[in-house]
């Protein structure tokens, strides 16, 4: 099967059990529940975009979008399937996405980053083609 990224609109009983998974020790459990799952897809200017794979999604990030601008956070790949190019593909999906809609710049703000996974965060959002500055990971696109 191919991977695949798409924008979650509605939750599913499989989406809040894939995410729970995704962000198990990242994310409290009650910002995991299908009430906080269906607020948070209904934020305006807010999508999360999702990764799949063998009908399992395995990688999220949540998008926040105002005027020119995109906000990433929350970006997370499954631990048992990273190192596999699965988050560099889900970027590179999201920033496509955000360019056609005429977004030119995307942030990333690394304080939110387990102290534990920050320097590995860095390095990988280097190699996608972000500057880190002042802990602000950003990249123009377009």
């Amino acid at each position: 099967m191919r991977l695949s990224v798409f924008i979650a609109d509605q939750p599913s009983p499989q989406l809040i059990i894939d995410l729970q998974k995704i962000y198990s020790g990242l994310l409290a459990t009650e910002s995991l529940t299908e009430q906080a799952v269906h607020k948070l897809l209904s934020e305006p200017c807010t999508r999360l975009f999702m990764t799949m794979f063998n009908e399992r999604h395995i990688g999220a990030v949540k998008v926040v979008t105002e005027a020119k601008k995109a906000v990433l956070s929350q970006l997370c790949i499954r631990e048992i399937t990273r190192r596999r190019g699965i988050g560099k593909n889900l970027l590179k999906q999201v920033e496509t996405q955000l360019a056609s809609e005429a977004i030119n710049n995307v942030e990333y703000s690394l304080e939110e980053v387990n102290a534990s996974e920050l320097a590995a965060m860095q390095v990988f959002l280097e190699a996608c083609g972000y500057t880190i500055k002042e802990n602000i990971a950003s990249k123009k696109i377009g």
